[in-house]
This record gives structure tokens, sequence and C-alpha cells, in this order.
């Protein structure tokens, strides 16, 4: 569930939650600390609201404006709830001529009377993560369709307060392009990917001649057939797959500790819902995959869209690779192995847009319109906010309607509650690429000197400090009491994702060590393992009674 609109309303809960707490220790015996002693005392209570963004069209494609919370009905978990919070997001609307009469005597020149504009609530921010697999694009027009329509959307779409990141996948994250809002800098990475996407990209096809090629020669001699050959095809498809369905959920992740409208495209030429179908061999199913992906996707609020980006080619036997002068082509399925290859891609690429209130489009030759719809997706939309039902489960479906015949409606399709440890996780992830607007703990990290180890590995001795003045602690009969978690993440120079992990240390202080005057520091040691010298650490720091948070990214080898 989100919980993006509800910050402001915990922090004033918690403000009055620590009066009654200071009130409560009024009544401690004679023998209790002085008041001027006592440790900050804090409790919390969670008020909160699902938040999900969703997209009305009417039967043109074009978004539908000026409904109203009324319009929407809302179920979660299959039952009926309220929205308490609404909003739609539409691109600036300009001042216009106000329709006030003119009175006769009135000179005919005179400057049009302007409205003025109402006051609109602050924009919300959109993070946007370009995702882009290994397309092999060899003609230029093409390629500047596809490449020049991501451009085009990044244009469209980014404003004050976005920021872009570019994902380049090639047998694992080739490389990762950190959240920025310079679009001259994003066209030129998209440039730099674009520039790997020129070859023929025939490996596929190469690799099903030679097969059919083997099952001629098996056919001559009357013995034997390539089954071993294509089973261990679609094995190697399939692992393809599950490695970029892992890389999707780590990006995923990174943006999940993000607040606003988030969305991830997806350009792929190689992401099947049954891997390796074109070699005919052992079907296999990616659909676990695939719903990773997708609860991942909706528990942390991000939309994503597909474009299917495979080069059009002829498979049809002409006069170069005909049966007449090749034998090995005689079986062949040409347009039947084809059609196999783009079912599996569409069905995969459909459920992970339709899970999660997206577009699809499924060919390089409408990227335009693909980009295009993106954009308006980015630019319009209303936010519906509401209490879950009591009793409500950590996964839940929603459903939306509205009551105006002719128009759809995209959202995505469940939401997935996320409990403060998951949500730590999320943002230290996120803190690999972009700072956290809501930290409030300041921390202090230093590291020592990187060693390398066995196996390629690095080992990078870590020191944080907290200051104690800075946590919430728990009054004890001799001082005050309270825990404070780190966690630790890295990725490599590729864009290859540590596992996070989390340290945990509680805290016994006596009387004279807390309190606003405490110079006291809260240290904890660790060694974080990389498998880059060049890697960056993110650090989180969380404490667990007050709920406040730290971060900080450091760089062992100083690159």
């Amino acid at each position: 569930m989100d919980r993006r609109d509800t910050r402001g309303r915990r922090r004033a809960v918690r403000a009055c939650l620590v009066a009654g707490a200071a009130a409560l220790l009024c009544v401690r015996p004679a023998d209790a600390q002085e008041p001027s002693k006592v440790p900050r005392v804090t409790s919390s209570a969670e008020l909160t609201l699902v938040n999900v963004d969703v997209v009305v069209t009417g039967k043109d494609g074009k978004p539908v404006p000026g409904l109203a919370a009324a319009d929407f009905t809302v179920r979660h978990g299959g039952r009926p709830v309220t929205v308490t919070n609404f909003r739609e997001e539409r691109p600036a609307r300009a001042a216009r001529p106000a329709a006030a009469a003119v009175p006769e005597a009135a000179p005919a020149a005179k400057e049009p009377v302007t409205a003025p504009v109402e006051p609109e609530a602050p924009r919300v921010p959109r993070h946007v993560v370009l995702f882009i697999d290994h397309l092999a694009l060899p003609d230029p027009r093409e390629r500047e369709e596809v490449f020049g329509s991501l451009k085009n959307l990044l244009r469209t779409t980014l404003g004050p307060g976005d920021q872009a990141m570019v994902v380049a996948w090639r047998g694992g994250v080739q490389s990762v392009f950190p959240y920025t809002d310079d679009l001259a800098l994003l066209e030129a990475r998209l440039d730099v990917v674009a520039a790997s996407a020129i070859r023929l990209g025939r490996d596929t096809q190469e690799e099903l001649d030679r097969l059919a090629g083997d099952d001629w020669a098996y056919a001559w001699v009357g013995a034997g057939d390539s089954s071993l050959s294509r089973n261990l095809n679609v094995q190697q498809a399939y692992s393809e797959v599950k490695g970029k369905a892992t890389a999707l959920m780590g990006v995923i992740s990174t943006m999940s500790g993000l607040e606003g409208r988030k969305a991830l495209v997806l350009v792929s030429r190689s992401f099947s819902r049954r891997p390796g179908a074109e070699f005919f061999g052992t079907t296999m199913d990616t659909r676990g995959l695939l719903d990773g992906v997708v609860a991942k996707a909706n528990a942390a609020g991000v939309t994503i869209h597909s474009l299917y980006a495979a080069a059009w080619q002829s498979e049809a036997p002409n006069v170069s690779n005909s049966p007449l002068t090749d034998p090995r082509n005689m079986n062949q399925a040409g347009l039947t192995r084809s059609n196999a290859k783009w079912t599996g891609e569409m069905a995969a690429l459909e459920s992970l847009a339709d899970e999660t209130g997206g577009v699809v489009i499924t060919t390089t030759m409408e990227a335009p319109l693909f980009a295009e719809r993106v954009a308006s997706d980015l630019g319009s939309w209303y936010s519906l906010g509401y209490p879950p039902p009591e009793g409500a489960g950590r996964t839940a479906e929603v459903d939306v309607r509205v009551a105006r015949p002719g128009v759809t409606v995209r959202l995505r399709r469940s939401v997935v509650a996320r409990s403060p440890e998951e949500e730590m996780q999320d943002r230290v992830l996120a803190n690999l690429f972009r700072m956290d607007g809501n930290a409030r703990l300041p921390i202090a990290v230093s590291t020592g000197e990187q060693v390398k180890e066995k196996k390629g590995r690095y080992r990078t001795p870590v020191l944080v400090r907290v200051p104690v003045r800075r946590l919430v602690l728990l009054p004890t009969a001799t001082g005050a009491r309270g825990a404070v978690s780190v966690f630790f993440v890295s990725v490599g120079a590729g864009g290859d994702f540590s596992e996070v992990r989390r340290e945990r240390r509680e805290i016994e202080l006596p009387a004279a060590s807390v309190g606003p005057a405490s110079t006291e520091i809260v240290s904890l040691e660790a060694d974080v393992v990389t498998a880059d010298p060049a890697a960056r650490i993110s650090v989180g720091v969380w404490d667990e009674t007050g709920g406040e948070a730290g971060f900080r990214l450091i760089r062992p080898s100083g690159k």
C-alpha cells in the first residue's frame, strides 16, 4: 500500500503521543530519575491510506478530464470503500479570456480580460526508468524510430522535479545511467545504447538453421534427432528471461522508495511467456517469474509500459535458402515458428502492462504511438486514496469503475502492504541513485582500506555513527533503551545489485548519556563485501522506535 500522502499526518499524531507519554512519566515512583533527565519517549499510530493511480481514456484513447470522486466506484478485496483523498493530475492549464460582458460604451479596441488562474496543487514528481533490452535493429530508420520515440517521450514528460534513469541489458545489466533531469545527457545516454543495437541479430536464426541441418542429417542416416540441442536452447532462453526478471525486480525496488508517479518503460525483443518456443523443444513457462515482477511493481506503485522492439525479418524461403539449394531448410517451420515466438513475447509483455495499469505496443512501427500514450499516462491521471476495509490482508485486488459509458479504466490490479522493514530496504536501494528527500536522521559513514579477497571479491570495513540525541529512546529504571538497524546494499559499475543486508543493534544507556544535550555517539562497524572494487555502497540507518531514517552513499575505491 502506498503511504505517500500520510507522512505528515503520522508526524502530527506522533507528536501528540510524545506529549501524552511524557505526561504519563510524571506518575513514576519517587526514586525515578528527575524530569530534566527523562529521555524522549514516543509512540506512533499508522493512518494508512491506500493510493491508486487511475488512467481513464475515451474511445479515441485520449484522457477523460473533469471527473469527480463521486464518478468512481472502488472495491478493495471485493469490498466497497469510500474515496477520502481525490486528485486529478493533468497538464498545466493556461489562463484563458473570461466570459464577461463588455459595456456598450467601451472602446472597440481593448485588451482581453484574463481570468485569474486558480491555484493548483503542487505538481506530483515523476520518475521514469527506461529498461532497454539487447535490441537488434540494423535498419537505421527503424532504430531511429525506436530511440527517437524514447527521446520524445522524455522531452514530453520531464518537467521541474522529474527525473529519468536508463538501464541497458545485454546478458546481464550492462550499464545503469543514474537518475537525472538533464535531457541532453539522457539523449546522449540513449545514443550510447542505440549504438549497440546496430548488429543484425541473426544468432537465433543461425541456430535454427543449424538444428534444421542436424535433423536433415539424422533423417539421411535414419537415426537420432536434434531434441537434446533444442532443449538446451530452450533452457538457455529461460535462463535469459529469469535473469532479466531478476534485474527488473531490482530496478523496481530502487523506485519503491521514491514518491510520486513512477513508470518503468520496458523495451524488449526477448521476454517471453514461453522462452525458446521457436526451437520446438521442451516447453517452459515463465508465469511465476512474471508474477514476481508484477507483484514487486504493484507493491512499489510502479506502472510497466511494454514495447516489443524486434526487427521485422522474413523467414520465408527464398532463392538463397530454399530446399532446392540448401536441403537443411526442408523442414523449417517458417511462419509457424515466427508466430510461436511472437505469441510468447506478447503474452509476457501484455501481462506486465495489463496487471500494472500500463500500455503495450507490439511493433517498432508504432513506437511513436507508444511514446505518445505513455507520455499521456504520465501527464493525466486520477489519484484515489482510501482507508482499507477492516481486516484487509497484505495483498488485495483492486477494482475501479467509472460511471460513464465508453471509457477505459487502467490501474494496477492489486496493492501490497509493505512492512516498515521492507520500506527501509526499498529506500536504501533507491539511495543508490537518488538522495532520499524524507531522510531526517543525521548519520556519518567512513570506510577503511578495501581488501581484495579470493574469487575476485572485495571487503570494505564500514563505520556508521549516529548521534544519540537524535534517537527516540524509551525510559528504563536506570536510563533509556532503543534499537537501530543498519542496512547495506551495493551496485557494481555494470548495474549488478547485491542483496540488502541488515544489522540490528539494541541500545542501553544510562540517564546521564541521553537527552537533547547528549554528546554520545552510537557506532556500528561492519564489513561490506562486493564483487566490484568500484561498487557504490548505500547505507541506511533506521531508528526503530522513532521511525526516522538517514542515508549515505559511499564509493570505497574513490572512483
